[in-house]
């Protein structure tokens, strides 16, 4: 076994070792998403993008055990044809020699006859009494030289014929091996362009569900943002509706109000870590998709320069057959002139002794010999190959068709999990929601049913107090009456004169009182209905405004958030196919000059080059969170309008809320001081009812729902509507606050 089958073999165990870790490691994966807890979100997300890691860490591991693969057998063809080109040489350098020996013998066979031939003559010269013994000498040795040239010839034509059929039979193991290496060659290719159509259509495959999932996620959430939308409003509704009701009361309770102002201040608190929750949730989510989009970005780029890799080898391939095939036509074409003038040389020679006609007979029935033996052969050839041919394309295409079927089951199976873990993990982060949404209501039930307790315990603690006053004027009336009588028994007769005119007197003035009372009370009742009315219109007023404003802002809310996620979807859709380009250049050339390509580092964020979640659930995600910030409260709405002109001169109404993160203590209402009374004396004057001062109107704030709405009046100072069917005035809230106060008092 040589280094590079060894060092081939441990790649290839690497490999698989690699590949089993994966399949451990995706299957506690699935164990931990089954059997972990169904509450937390992030938690099945990291599982998921794991899960998708790991497939692909097992795509690249077999794509490089085919690369392998490939390399080993392109090697064991490297030295097979090596080898086969060696023994060639060596056959070709032992037929010269031995071609060489031959000539060589032949001429040093002819120099000897001649020689002898020329001692013949000088000895006939030179003893011409010896003719007769000469002459049959010389007709003996004619005989046997006509004899020796004839065996001579039946000789080399039997070397001439074996020299063929070993040229034909070295020229058709070439033709073997060619015919070998173009078989192989156009089965490396038939295989590329197989694998590359499979990965074409599971791409394709894999485009089309994504686009379809993301159209369902895009659809569900549009559903459930409205029905949000739709329960929000509805609360909107009646909480303006309550709180409307309940501001007089809020008025005249003064706990109560700085119950209400601590209520403020708690949902402040709470609505800020709401929002802290929420940015930390997004941020984890926006990390999350980053480091998914670089996963994917690098993965991309590792299958093109793997296609590239393989593009170039097919190329070095191609080149290095085509310096074999023009160095083995050099090379017999030197044999071929080598051989030529050898053959000249020999056949000049022989010609020289063999007769003109012996030699064209002798050409003549080897050429059509050679022919004919050359055209049997090659048809014999031709059928070989073209059934080895054939037999070879069915086996190949049989096993391609097998392979294809085994993959294609194996994607969709692969697939079809895949889908099903993401079905479930969706439902789960929905189960998730739901379970945070059930708690967020039994948080305000509770805090509701908390402040009607207090609410009612305040207002058992102010019965208590007024039966308290009572029973206390109670005691001190009969008191009061017990030394009374008393005194009216010892001075009886001294007293009764006194008494009669201070009762007449009494009785006087308590008439007038009555009187003015029973008018100031109609007025009262009066400025109570018509109060009473103009309360209602406002309220009509305000819902109406309210509701106009939230919809409106809501849908612009909506709109801008939908132009940014376009916008923002357009340049990282620019941004990345910018970025693949540059990097596949790069890594392109430096493959090219040699160099390693460096690997992106795995540290890095690439949110910072515009990265976007291979699929549209980054962004749904934001969607919800942006729309689930909107519907905490009323922090972000804009209040409706108010005064007594149109609506382009109208003063506006601003929010007295402060903003999140910069709360300042809530101004509370100031106590309603308690005014005494002064005992009845008895003067002669009727009081006067003086006519209230008028105050000037200030800014009044009502609270709507978790958001106090600030009224401002208009030029004339009142507050009401558009229409002028309601007026309210700083004014009229004291004088009402007057009177409550003395029908409580009284």
């Amino acid at each position: 076994m040589s280094a590079s089958e060894s060092r081939q073999d441990d790649a290839l165990d690497a490999a698989r070792k690699k590949r089993a870790n994966a399949d451990r490691l995706s299957l506690a994966a699935l164990r931990s998403q089954f059997t972990s807890s169904p509450k937390v979100s992030t938690d099945q997300a990291l599982l998921t993008s794991a899960r998708f890691r790991e497939e692909e860490r097992m795509r690249a591991d077999i794509r490089r055990e085919r690369r392998l693969r490939q390399q080993a057998i392109s090697e064991r063809v490297a030295a097979m044809q090596d080898a086969i080109a060696n023994d060639l040489a060596v056959q070709h350098e032992l037929t010269l020699d031995a071609l060489e020996k031959e000539m060589r013998s032949e001429m040093e066979v002819e120099l000897a006859e001649m020689e002898r031939s020329a001692l013949a003559s000088e000895e006939t010269r030179m003893r011409e009494q010896l003719d007769l013994r000469l002459n049959r000498e010389i007709s003996n040795l004619q005989n046997q030289l006509e004899h020796e040239h004839d065996r001579r010839l039946e000789e080399h034509k039997e070397s001439i014929k074996q020299s063929i059929e070993a040229q034909l039979q070295d020229e058709h193991r070439r033709r073997l091996v060619l015919q070998k290496e173009r078989l192989a060659l156009e089965y490396n290719q038939h295989l590329q362009r197989k694998i590359r159509e499979l990965e074409a259509d599971i791409e394709k495959e894999m485009e089309a569900r994504f686009v379809e999932m993301e159209k369902k996620e895009i659809e569900t959430l549009e559903e459930g943002h409205n029905a949000r939308l739709a329960e929000r409003e509805e609360q909107l509704r009646r909480g303006i509706r309550t709180r409307l009701e309940q501001q007089l009361r809020n008025r005249l309770q003064h706990r109560e109000a700085r119950l209400r102002a601590e209520y403020d201040r708690r949902s402040l608190r709470l609505e800020e870590d709401i929002a802290q929750q929420l940015q930390q949730e997004l941020e984890v989510q926006l990390r999350q998709e980053t480091d998914d989009l670089e996963e994917r970005m690098r993965e991309d780029v590792e299958l093109a320069i793997a296609r590239r890799r393989d593009e170039l080898r097919v190329e070095i391939q191609k080149q290095i057959e085509s310096t074999h095939s023009e160095r083995l036509s050099e090379r017999k074409g030197r044999l071929k002139e080598k051989y030529d003038i050898t053959f000249s040389k020999a056949v000049d020679d022989i010609s020289k002794v063999l007769k003109t006609e012996l030699e064209a007979e002798l050409a003549r029935r080897s050429d059509e010999e050679f022919t004919s033996y050359r055209n049997t052969r090659e048809a014999e050839i031709q059928n070989r190959l073209a059934r080895f041919r054939f037999e070879r394309e069915t086996e190949l295409r049989g096993q391609l068709e097998e392979q294809y079927e085994a993959k294609r089951t194996d994607w969709a199976e692969r697939l079809e999990i895949e889908f099903q873990s993401r079905e479930t993990a969706a439902r789960k982060a929905i189960m998730a929601e739901l379970d945070g949404q059930l708690r967020n209501e039994r948080l305000t039930f509770e805090t509701d049913l908390d402040l009607l307790k207090e609410e009612t315990a305040l207002e058992l603690e102010v019965d208590m107090e007024e039966r308290l006053a009572a029973f206390r004027t109670r005691k001190q009336e009969e008191i009061a009456v017990q030394l009374e009588r008393q005194l009216d028994k010892r001075e009886e007769i001294m007293r009764n004169k006194a008494l009669i005119d201070v009762r007449k007197r009494e009785a006087s003035i308590r008439a007038e009182i009555e009187a003015q009372l029973g008018l100031k009370r109609a007025e009262v009742r009066d400025r109570l209905n018509s109060l009473s009315a103009k309360m209602d219109s406002f309220r009509e007023m305000a819902e109406s405004k309210m509701r106009d404003a939230i919809t409106s802002q809501i849908q612009g809310e909506i709109d801008s958030s939908e132009a940014e996620l376009k916008s923002r979807e357009q340049e990282f859709a620019d941004l990345q196919q910018t970025d693949t380009r540059a990097e596949k250049r790069q890594k392109w050339m430096q493959s090219i000059s040699g160099q390693a390509p460096a690997s992106m580092p795995m540290g890095q964020d690439p949110s910072t080059l515009g990265a976007r979640a291979p699929a549209m659930s980054g962004m749904t995600r934001t969607l919800g969170g942006n729309m689930e910030g909107q519907g905490m409260g009323l922090a972000g709405m804009r209040t409706p309008m108010g005064g007594a002109k149109p609506l382009g001169q109208a003063p506006t109404l601003r929010p007295v809320k402060a903003p999140i993160g910069s709360a300042q203590p809530a101004a509370l209402p100031k106590p309603i001081e308690r005014q005494v009374r002064m005992p009845i004396q008895p003067p002669t004057q009727v009081p006067v009812v003086q006519p209230t001062q008028e105050l000037p109107a200030e800014e009044i704030v009502v609270p709507v729902g978790a958001v106090e709405v600030s009224i401002t009046p208009g030029d004339d100072g009142q507050f009401g509507t558009s229409d002028d069917e309601a007026r309210i005035t700083k004014r009229d809230l004291t004088e009402v606050e007057e009177v409550m106060e003395e029908v409580v008092e009284d």
